[in-house]
């Protein structure tokens, strides 16, 4: 079983978080969060490819990693903003059709470990009898909206109100999916039409996309972190 992991990480800067991926975050570039995880939990055997549509973001990591990381080049219209996970999912798995399961991981989930990034995907790999796909999931309860109608319960019905311990509703992560090459070449999205959804604490779930989330993932690191 060959198995790539695509990792997206822009050589330009975002809009949001001014060089985010290069950015120092509690004493390292915040893009080593992830990285570090990577090189340090999953298989030898396993590839894993920096996607990016500049040389320089993987020639950035490699004295820190050596030659652990592959580079994928992205062409430039898939660098822009109009560009969406599943458009690079679908270019990398084209291009790299020798595979037979791609995970695409992103460096914005800064509290995902490593342990669980391989345990995801073994899992999905061990039951591709059953699955074409994969994405990680928190597990939340309470009453949910989406544009103006109740997603899990019926407020129009007096019966329609469950326990709110059981009115569970699970939302992905955004920080990994998975995806066999015949879904991924049939489908062009990263997700096919019988995915597994692996679950994992709210603690593992954070992703970083605004200032906001930055500073947050900062106290949430420091934390972590010995004191001297």
């Amino acid at each position: 079983m060959k198995i790539a992991l695509q990792i997206p990480i822009k050589a330009r800067s975002s809009t949001r978080v001014p060089n985010k991926n290069f950015r120092n975050l509690a004493g390292k570039p915040f893009s080593t969060w992830l990285l570090d995880e990577l090189h340090e939990h999953m298989p030898a055997e396993w590839d894993i490819y920096i996607d990016s549509e500049n040389r320089s973001t993987h020639d950035f990591f490699k004295d820190r990693y050596g030659d652990r990381f592959k580079f994928h080049q992205r062409s430039e219209w898939f660098a822009s903003d109009a560009a969406n996970g599943n458009h690079l999912m679908s270019q990398f798995a084209t291009l790299h059709d020798s595979y037979d399961i791609f995970a695409q991981v992103y460096v914005t989930a800064i509290t995902l470990p490593g342990s669980i990034i391989r345990e995801s995907i073994e899992s999905f790999s061990n039951s591709l009898d059953r699955y074409d796909s994969m994405f990680l999931v928190t597990e939340k309860t309470g009453w949910f909206w989406f544009n103006g109608q109740a997603m899990n319960y019926d407020p129009h019905r007096p019966n329609g109100l469950p326990r709110s311990q059981d009115a569970i509703v699970l939302e992905e992560t955004t920080g990994l999916y998975a995806i066999t090459k015949d879904a991924a070449l049939r489908t062009g999205c990263r997700i096919g039409s019988n995915p597994m959804m692996f679950k994992v604490p709210q603690s593992s779930g954070f992703d970083v996309d605004t200032m906001e989330d930055f500073e947050e993932a900062r106290r949430l690191l420091s934390m972590t972190q010995p004191s001297e």
